[in-house]
């Protein structure tokens, strides 16, 4: 092997650093439109946790059926508001404020009491934003 061919692929230390920066930079300015483009406070809000404490909390003690009159928005944690919805039977309650278009949300299937001794499939929904 010739002295030569150990150089070939190398590259000057001044050019790789320019090379690295640009990269760094494309991919800075990138992150900082992409954080604009997105809904401020939509995807930090914490919807998982309040669809776990408003199905407690609309559950009467050791029941996994949901009562509508046991709605509360009273769930949200600090600095944020909710809004609780249960749709079943093509009926819906509501517990909470009207929440704004770009308000985090999550939903699940769960069993809802539309009378008494009467239960019919549902879905509670709840919608988090700050």
């Amino acid at each position: 092997m010739s002295r030569s061919s150990a150089r070939e692929a190398q590259v000057e230390p001044l050019p790789a650093l320019v090379a690295v920066a640009v990269v760094c930079l494309a991919v800075g300015a990138f992150a900082t439109v992409r954080a604009d483009v997105l809904p401020v406070g939509a995807s930090d809000a914490p919807t998982d946790e309040v669809l776990s404490d408003a199905v407690d909390a609309a559950s009467p003690t050791g029941s996994v059926v949901v009562s509508p009159a046991r709605l509360d928005a009273a769930i949200s944690p600090d600095g944020y508001a909710v809004n609780v919805t249960v749709t079943a039977d093509d009926r819906e309650w509501t517990a909470g404020e009207q929440p704004p278009p770009d308000a985090a949300s999550a939903s699940q299937r769960v069993p809802v009491r539309v009378a008494d001794g009467r239960t019919e499939p549902g879905r509670l929904t709840v919608a988090v934003w700050s």
